[in-house]
């Protein structure tokens, strides 16, 4: 064997060992973990030609990990659509109502990071669902979950992806929840077209009427954002289409203007709910040993509550402070040290400034431990 043959075959077994040793998750930070330089450490151990294969094989990697990292990172916390090992079940049509409940059974929408992904994989899309956010059932916004679709992989293009995530967001509640609106029933999405400077959503009907008009303006932003965060090239102005040719959704919303997203994040009150958890994912499983939340907060002086709750009882509680206080939207950790197997959700609320009682926001999200 020559020396270029023994070169090539020596690079070939380094990005197979390599490649075999991808375990992307569900987030971009865990991927990112994942191909640290320094997991590479052993190829400086090998002769000179090995060690040329190894650069080669970094820049491989790197080329990999941006196939799932978009040009334009989304606000609101990473939004690309991100490749998952197996699919969460479809999520249930059930009626909604009230706030997302920690009790409901969770369905884990995280991959196992013992499997290997594929370009037939389906990938978890960001999904924007409309609920209250506190005791006042009348101020509703948006939450955002991550949900799998059968014949959607990282491979479909931007319009399928945001065909399937729009149709989530419009007809579909997420198991493990029981507190999504639905205001858009009764409405199909017909068509959903995506350029570099436009998305162009096209609906069966105008939805219906009755609701507070704050609330059909937050249902429009609710299928702005989806499609934007599926599509993953930042704010690309949406426009609608109503095909029975109605003029307005809910008739309040005008089609004959452009939608997007509030252009700073000191505006993202008027369309997300005051407090996300952003880690674990519902339903998600971890491994026994140290637990820490993470979350997007835009609350007052920065203060967020919280408990810990398994199988429904208090196990813990505490507050701590996002990096900003309202109305910027500020980022958080909550460190719950070593938890042993079980059933979990972690709460994390505000409560009024004026009487100190009144839930003015709040968020549950259930995990699991195994």
């Amino acid at each position: 064997m020559s020396t270029d043959e023994r070169l090539a075959q020596a690079l070939r077994e380094a990005l197979d060992e390599r490649a075999a040793r991808l375990e992307p998750g569900d987030r971009l930070e865990e991927i990112l973990r994942r191909s640290d330089p320094a997991r590479r450490g052993h190829s400086l151990r090998w002769w000179m030609p090995l060690a040329a294969a190894a650069a080669v094989l970094a820049v491989v990697s790197g080329l990999w990990i941006g196939r799932f990292e978009r040009p334009e990172p989304l606000p609101g916390g990473s939004e690309s659509p991100l490749p998952t090992a197996s699919a969460s079940p479809t999520p249930s049509t059930g009626p909604a109502t009230g706030v997302p409940s920690p009790s409901a059974s969770p369905t884990p929408s995280s991959p196992s990071p013992t499997s290997p992904t594929t370009s037939a994989s389906p990938v978890a899309l960001p999904v924007y669902y409309l609920a209250p956010i506190g005791d006042d059932a009348r101020v509703a916004r948006l939450y955002r979950e991550w949900l799998t679709v059968p014949g959607v992989t990282r491979e479909s293009d931007d319009a399928a992806r945001a065909r399937a995530a729009v149709g989530l967001a419009m007809t579909a509640t997420p198991a493990g929840t029981d507190g999504y609106l639905r205001t858009w029933d009764g409405v199909d999405l017909v068509d959903l077209a995506a350029t570099d400077d436009r998305i162009t959503i096209t609906l069966s009907g105008p939805g219906g009427s009755g609701f507070p008009e704050d609330t059909e303006r937050v249902s429009v932003q609710q299928l702005v954002w989806t499609a934007q965060a599926a599509v993953g090239r930042g704010q690309i102005p949406v426009r609608f289409a109503i095909s029975d040719g109605s003029t307005a959704m809910f008739g309040s919303q005008p089609v004959d203007r452009t939608y997007n997203r509030p252009a700073s994040r000191d505006e993202y009150w008027e369309d997300l709910a005051p407090i996300w958890v952003t880690s674990p994912t519902r339903g998600q499983v971890l491994p026994p040993g140290e637990v820490t939340v993470t979350g997007e907060a835009s609350v007052f002086e920065a203060t967020v509550s919280w408990q810990l709750l398994r199988e429904g009882a208090l196990v813990d509680d505490g507050f701590t402070n996002a990096s900003i206080g309202a109305p910027g939207r500020g980022t958080y950790e909550i460190e719950l040290g070593t938890l042993s197997p079980g059933e979990y959700a972690i709460r994390v609320f505000e409560t009024s400034a004026e009487d100190g009682t009144t839930v003015s926001a709040e968020t549950t999200m259930p995990f699991t431990v195994r």
